[in-house]
């Protein structure tokens, strides 16, 4: 399934550092760049890219909780009392229709371009400066563009309830008589803000992970790290680089970062991760 990546604004460029073949050292730090492999001096000869457009992509994601708590009491065994409350919270973010272009890697990555990426300096430098293990980067593999300027809107908010009630004794008399009242209160607040983008901002990425595992380099873009093997396992069982696509799973297996996010379905096949 594939997994896209939202950034922390919509104030990145389509030219700016997340395009194709970027390495970045997390999906939610795509300002820290570690090297730009599109860049005559990288060394790395990265394929053709793929160029496709979808039209008119609005998108809408909302989350709400509500907590509740309630008591009774009872006094002399003939009076009695309950309380009621409950709290909730809600949000709403919806992004409005615009046409996306999508670039992409029109091959699959070598298995030899993935080794030379494990061994740039300051690729190496990263993934040995883990504190459980060697850390992962992260390869910029697909981007989604809005070619026009789109609204974003978000609302949040709260609301607070809380119940009363309570009964007497009965009051004697011809026909016996229970006094009871109840109170409630209610009240909401909601805020809501929204601007527009500039055009030709990026709207959602995809990445490649590079990360080290006892096996040789898995190299084939959009499909998942089983697909299949490439290379063989050297004569002194020495770790090999591993690429794989970037999904929820590949995140929750870097012990390097601490990943809260929240995952959203796009279309029938997509998945889009904010953090």
């Amino acid at each position: 399934m594939p997994t896209w990546f939202l950034p922390p604004d919509f104030t990145f460029a389509a030219d700016g550092p997340l395009q194709l073949g970027t390495v970045i050292t997390h999906p939610k730090k795509p300002t820290l760049v570690l090297t730009a492999l599109s860049s005559l001096d990288s060394g790395i000869t990265l394929p053709k890219t793929s160029i496709l457009t979808e039209t008119n992509h609005a998108h809408d994601k909302s989350h709400a909780q509500s907590n509740g708590f309630s008591s009774w009491m009872q006094f002399f065994a003939e009076a009695s009392a309950s309380v009621n409350t409950d709290v909730g919270s809600s949000a709403l973010l919806s992004y409005g229709a615009v046409d996306h272009e999508i670039r992409s890697f029109a091959e699959p990555l070598t298995a030899k371009t993935a080794l030379k990426i494990a061994t740039l300096p300051v690729v190496q430098q990263h993934m040995a400066s883990g504190m459980f293990s060697k850390r992962a980067v992260y390869v910029v593999s697909g981007v989604r563009i809005a070619k026009t300027s789109f609204t974003v809107k978000k609302e949040t908010g709260t609301n607070h309830t809380v119940d009363l009630s309570g009964s007497g004794p009965p009051i004697p008399g011809t026909v016996p008589l229970e006094l009871g009242a109840s109170m409630a209160h209610h009240q909401e607040k909601s805020v809501t803000d929204s601007y527009k983008t500039a055009p030709g901002v990026v709207f959602a990425y995809r990445v490649h992970v590079i990360r080290y595992k006892r096996a040789g380099v898995e190299t084939e873009l959009f499909q998942s790290k089983g697909a299949f093997m490439t290379g063989s396992r050297r004569a002194d069982d020495e770790e090999l680089p591993v690429m794989v696509e970037g999904t929820k799973e590949e995140l929750e297996e870097d012990l390097e970062e601490e990943n809260d996010y929240m995952e959203t379905s796009i279309g029938d096949d997509d998945v889009c991760i904010s953090f």
